[in-house]
Formats: C-alpha cells, sequence, structure tokens
C-alpha cells in the first residue's frame, strides 16, 4: 500500500477529506501537512458583506484530519525533493510519500509599496481580507459620516464580488464606501459578455468608479500609482491582481507558470513527475481544463489504484455573484441568469461545505 501525503491546505474541506478518508480504509498511509489553523474561502463574501460572523470562516484542520483518522503535521513546507521522495518542512524531519497531492493555498501577486502597509490588503491569504473587513467596520464605526475611499487593483470577477459585499457591508454598519476598481486590462472578460455588463452596472448603480486599461505599478504613501504617472489616493487599498504560487513549488524545481502556479496536465498530474496530482488556486491546469476538487480526489485514488488518472472538465466551476438588489448574477461558462432563484441558490450553497 502507498503513503500518500497530502501537501497544503486546500485539503482542509470537509467533504474533500471525506472521500480521501476512502483511501485511509482502503489500507494506505494518509497524512497532511498544513497549519492547523484554515479559512473557509466560501463563507468570505458573506463575512465581508456582514452577514457572518467572522469566526464562521475558521478551520481546525488538525481536527478534521484526526475525524478522518489521518496523521498530521501542524507545520508549512518549505521544499519538495522528488527525487528522494520527501517533503521537507518547516520544524519538523523530512516526510516519505510514494504519491503527493498538493493543493497549495494561492497568494496575490506581489504589488510593490504594499509589502507591509498598514491600509494595503489582498485576496490571499484569506486573514488579509478578513482584516480588511475589521478595518473597514473600525472605520464607519468612528467616522459615521465620512465615505472611505477604497481602491481596488483588479478587475475580475473576485474584485468585482468582493466591493459588492463591501457595497453591502457599508449599508448594514450605516458607514459610507467609495470604491474605485482599476484594472490593467478589459473589466470581467471570464464572464459572458451580458452577464459582465450586468455586473458592471450594480457596481456603477452605487457609485463605483470603473476604470480599464489601468494597471497599478506600486503604492507611494496612500496613493496608487498607475502605469500612465496618474495617482489615484485612498484610504484603504486592496491587492486582487490574481493569484501567484507560494515559492517553495517554484524552489523544488516543479514546472510553473510566470506568476509561481504549479502547471498541470489535463489529468491534474505534474508534468515529469509521474506520483504527483495536484488542484486549487495555485494550479495552472494545461488546454483550458479547471482544476476541481471532485477530479483531484477521484484521480488520486486512480493511481492508488493503480489506474490511469482521467482528464478533468474543461468547463469553469459555477460563479454566483450576489448584487445586492435582492437578486444574483449565477453564470456557468456561456450560460447565465439573474433574479431571485440565482439569490437563492447562492444562500443555500453558503450554508453548505462546498466541494
Amino acid at each position: 500500500m502507498s503513503r500518500i501525503l497530502l501537501l497544503g491546505g486546500g485539503h482542509a474541506r470537509p467533504p474533500l477529506l471525506h472521500r480521501l478518508a476512502r483511501l485511509k480504509r482502503a489500507g494506505h498511509d494518509l497524512g497532511l501537512v498544513a497549519p492547523a489553523p484554515q479559512f473557509w474561502t466560501e463563507a468570505i463574501s458573506p463575512i465581508l458583506a456582514g452577514r457572518v460572523d467572522p469566526t464562521a470562516a475558521s478551520l481546525d484542520a488538525a481536527a478534521m484530519a484526526a475525524r478522518h483518522g489521518l496523521y498530521f503535521f501542524d507545520d508549512d513546507i518549505t521544499r519538495i525533493d522528488p527525487a528522494a521522495g520527501q517533503v521537507h518542512r518547516r520544524q519538523g524531519e523530512p516526510l516519505g510519500f510514494d504519491l503527493l497531492s498538493i493543493a497549495a493555498l494561492a497568494l496575490t501577486r506581489p504589488l510593490p509599496g504594499t509589502q507591509d502597509h498598514p491600509r494595503c490588503f489582498a485576496t490571499r491569504p484569506l486573514p488579509r481580507l478578513l482584516a480588511l473587513h475589521k478595518a473597514l467596520v473600525e472605520r464607519f464605526r468612528q467616522h459615521p459620516g465620512r465615505a472611505v475611499a477604497l481602491t481596488i487593483a483588479g478587475g475580475g470577477i473576485t474584485a468585482c464580488g468582493l466591493a459588492l459585499a463591501l457595497i453591502a457591508l457599508a449599508a448594514r454598519e450605516g458607514g459610507h464606501i467609495a470604491i474605485t476598481i482599476l484594472t490593467r486590462g478589459r473589466l470581467l472578460t471570464r464572464l459572458p459578455e451580458p452577464a459582465g455588463v450586468r455586473l458592471i452596472e450594480a457596481l456603477a448603480a452605487h457609485g463605483t468608479i470603473l476604470q480599464e486599461m489601468a494597471p497599478v505599478l506600486r503604492v507611494e504613501g496612500n496613493e496608487a500609482v498607475l502605469e500612465g504617472g496618474d495617482r489615484i489616493a485612498f484610504d484603504l487599498l486592496l491587492n486582487a491582481t490574481g493569484a501567484a504560487g507560494p515559492a517553495w513549488l517554484r524552489d523544488s524545481g516543479l514546472p510553473v507558470d510566470a506568476d509561481g502556479r504549479l502547471l498541470t496536465d489535463a489529468a491534474l498530474g505534474v508534468p515529469g513527475f509521474a506520483r504527483m496530482i495536484a488542484a486549487g488556486e495555485a494550479v495552472r491546469p494545461a488546454e483550458g481544463h479547471h482544476p476541481g476538487w471532485p477530479a483531484l480526489a477521484n484521480n488520486l485514488a486512480a493511481l492508488a489504484g493503480g489506474r490511469p488518472a482521467q482528464p478533468t472538465p474543461r468547463q469553469p466551476p459555477p460563479c454566483l455573484i450576489d448584487l445586492g438588489d435582492g437578486t444574483a448574477l449565477a453564470t456557468w461558462g456561456r450560460w447565465w441568469i439573474q433574479g431571485g432563484p440565482a439569490l437563492w441558490a447562492l444562500r443555500w450553497l453558503e450554508g453548505r461545505w462546498l466541494l
């Protein structure tokens, strides 16, 4: 039987661990390496909107691993040695493996001038978003009549969805927020065009300023410096420029893209490393395929059983965004819908552990 090592907090999802526990019952040894405190990603938007208490996002990876009979190592990964079949970690001895599943938590692309800046936050790691929530609430309560100027660098689906959640937070707290979204290219190109227009209209209805073709080069003081030399003053800034992989992926000699995200084939295997598989935000699968947690569990089970892994779906997972007007926007590939049923589906999903 195989020694199967799970690297990264992306595995700390109750449905995923439940599926992977079947490998334990089949006689394989399973170990999870991740910091014990983890966060439920799907809870972030309702938390930022003020509808859910921030403690709801907290997960105890150690307790979940113990519940499913997995060995747990509360540690950070520093390097993988594929040739030796070992994972090096910050505090303990190296761990050996026969099969390796990588679900590293992504970081946000670095933006010069934001590191350690007390007024700058990022979409990843998730505690930084919780810190932004706290900072906004404090400002709303200390200065109830003053609008907080929030600049968001990045204009993707995540950035726009978070902007709507923070607008809802201001309304709930009786505060005021003035949001400026600055994007390198065009807004919301991953959505069907009519759905993108609806989302832009929802943001504009709340006074959000949207600037396309306005990449932020760096932050100086409390100003975002744009490529053309313009400066945008802010009270708070959110770096939402996209996902980047942790440095240890590149340091391990694994194939990564320009942002350090791990490259995989269509079946989520790591090219050149037959006993590795990966999924999550820090992964970039080939040929337009989309990494999914069910595919990770199924293909890891296949490899453990000596069977070939199967290609993952090309279609992206569904996306649901609360528009704040009693409706939600739901998209799946090129299909989209807006209305109350989409909001009902979103609320139902927020109440479940998603896979």
